[in-house]
């Protein structure tokens, strides 16, 4: 009896002081504590990692306004620009002097869209990324605007991999060698999967010879093949849109970021921002994977005018821990680098002609904003200067149709440049002339407000139209393909008549969509008749008015309320959004949710583990 007592006692002491002991360390200050501890092995350290992102720069190498086009003396004086490529590289240097670890990350889409790429065609866009230093570079669809071999030759200049995991290039042997699905990081033991849209053969001038596949199965696929590597964390980057991405990320797993484009998506939590009002979503979204697991997908709008920032710690398996961040408005705030901005005048030099040449005068602003989802006033614009420039040879010519995805600007009040136009009609497409029945409309028409697929040849509807010389009326609360109220074509005479199906009218629009670009018309009408450049006719028109006014007449109305409406179809895309279009199948659904993310102090980890150790299985 008496050794159990001591006994007893010796355990009751040696509890009292473990007890003591772990209470001084468990609430003592972080800061303070004369404990000395061990770091933990270097497995076990969380990866602290800066991302620099940019997305759909479309050559912006120079401040713009808000239009988007080039930024005048006056706007400049009154600091109303933004972007250029000046100002990103003292982002970039201020960023990597504060983090080492730093990525910086573009998702596609460089070419095309101002005069430094109509110019050089592609050979400055290598420059510019190699200047700044990126250290991997997805694939955009426009990317292919001058075809595959232009583009084989701007990556064999770059200085940093290009990523695209689901291009089957292997007919293209100069584009093949010189892509790769994924590039390992070897000093964060990251990788990161580049992909692109699968509809990118439809919306490009890619050609016959690549092939581009769901980007689901594929990128899961690196994902495993990396982690047999022992590569646990891993980013994808991508050109595929903001919902498409959404839906990748819930029906994939083992990624921890995905960095993002293609949708011109802005993500903000900061309402502040100028262009708040535009944003489709908090960054970063945070979406579940298939396994249940976090997974942040981040995108910053378009033509550099954010500049997309996140923070993210890692662990060992690739599991975010922590994330702060948020795009960048790269305004008046961020001074310019003296020695690029010298470098972006003398790129600017050859074609300063056209940037001095003023055409006309643009009484109001024209907006690009809402091309494609509804009636713009720069898609009036140019689809009036269509039609009226093909009736001039006095040939019956009963309407004028453009794609809104070619329209890549806006026009401001004020004086209108030769360089204006190019920057909102870059893409060098001509103005044709083609027959259509008035079935062959009344398909098309309710093919585009369907915003999922072509109603004859199931090819997917990727932009909105613009048109002249049609008028018509629908309600997208009606079932898909049923959607066309009211529809009127202009007669020989310019009188608006009901579209008689079996009737066949004269039409002008753009080689681009006669190929079947967009999926608006069902298949390739080759034996179109050209006129000229669009660009040439918007131009021309411009400078025979003197002085162009913005309008909307009600040529496209949506019978609907401007409010979210439910998809009556579980496949079409969200009300008036093209670009962020989801493809879902019946059983996915997919909610973005904001997260708060708690620290844990050592008193709660402390008190936690003394809870479970005493109610054990049952807590």
């Amino acid at each position: 009896m008496e050794k159990l007592f001591w006994l007893i006692l010796g355990l009751d002491i040696l509890l009292f002081s473990v007890l003591t002991s772990s209470f001084y360390f468990a609430f003592s200050p972080l800061s303070s504590s004369p404990i000395p501890r061990p770091s933990p092995p270097e497995s076990d350290k969380w990866l602290n990692l800066t991302i620099l992102h940019t997305n759909d720069v479309h050559s912006h190498y120079d401040q713009f306004n808000a239009a988007a086009t080039d930024c005048t003396k006056e706007q400049s004086k009154k600091k109303e620009c933004y972007g250029g490529t000046a100002r990103h590289k003292t982002l970039i240097d201020e960023f990597r002097k504060k983090n080492k670890n730093t990525l910086l990350l573009d998702a596609g889409d460089q070419f095309q869209g101002s005069l430094f790429f109509t110019y050089y065609k592609g050979k400055l866009n290598s420059k510019v990324l190699n200047l700044l230093g990126y250290n991997a570079t997805g694939i955009g669809n426009h990317e292919f605007d001058k075809g595959p071999d232009v583009l084989a030759s701007h990556i064999s200049r770059l200085d940093m991999p290009v990523l695209c995991a689901n291009i089957n290039a292997t007919a293209n042997h100069a584009l093949n060698k010189v892509i790769k699905p994924y590039h390992i990081f070897e000093e964060y033991n990251l990788a990161i999967i580049g992909y692109i849209t699968d509809t990118a053969g439809g919306i490009s001038n890619a050609g016959p010879d690549l092939d581009f596949y769901d980007p689901i199965p594929i990128v899961q696929g690196y994902v495993d093949e990396l982690h047999n590597k022992g590569i646990k964390r891993i980013f994808t980057l991508s050109h595929n849109g903001y919902k498409p991405d959404m839906k990748l990320a819930a029906n994939t797993h083992g990624i921890a970021v995905h960095i993002g484009g293609h949708s011109h998506t802005l993500l903000a939590n900061d309402t502040s921002l100028p262009d708040y009002d535009l944003a489709s979503g908090p960054y970063p979204t945070v979406v579940k994977n298939s396994k249940g697991d976090d997974t942040l997908i981040v995108h910053a709008f378009w033509a550099g005018k954010y500049f997309g920032h996140l923070d993210v710690s890692l662990d060992k398996d690739g599991r975010v821990k922590n994330y702060t961040g948020g795009p960048i408005l790269v305004d008046k705030s961020i001074s310019q680098d003296p020695d690029v901005q010298e470098l972006v005048e003398n790129w600017r030099e050859p074609f300063e002609g056209y940037i001095k040449k003023v055409i006309g005068v643009a009484k109001g602003e024209f907006d690009q904003s809402t091309c494609q989802s509804e009636e713009c006033t720069m898609g009036n614009l140019i689809s009036d200067s269509m039609l009226v420039t093909s009736r001039r040879s006095k040939k019956i010519v009963n309407a004028a149709i453009l794609n809104s995805g070619g329209i890549r600007a806006g026009l401001l009040k004020g004086n209108i440049t030769w360089a204006n136009i190019m920057t909102v009609l870059p893409f060098e497409n001509s103005v044709v002339k083609i027959n259509m029945t008035g079935q062959n409309i009344t398909n098309m028409l309710e093919s585009v407000v369907s915003r999922w697929r072509n109603v004859v040849s199931h090819k997917r509807i990727t932009s909105f139209i613009q048109v002249s010389g049609i008028k018509f009326e629908y309600n997208s609360t009606k079932p898909m393909y049923d959607r066309i109220v009211d529809a009127k074509i202009a007669n020989s005479n310019g009188i608006f008549e009901p579209i008689t199906l079996n009737k066949t009218y004269v039409i002008v629009t753009n080689d681009f969509i006669t190929q079947s670009g967009d999926g608006i018309l069902p298949y390739p009408i080759n034996d179109a008749a050209p006129l000229e450049g669009i660009a040439d006719t918007l131009r021309n028109y411009i400078h025979t008015q003197q002085t162009v006014t913005p309008y909307l007449d009600g040529r496209i109305k949506d019978l609907a309320p401007k409010a979210y409406i439910k998809p009556t179809n579980i496949h079409e895309p969200i009300h008036f959004g093209y670009e962020n279009s989801l493809d879902l199948q019946d059983d996915e659904i997919i909610t973005p949710k904001f997260q708060c993310v708690k620290a844990k102090t050592k008193s709660y980890s402390f008190i936690q583990f003394i809870f479970k150790a005493f109610c054990g299985p049952f807590c």
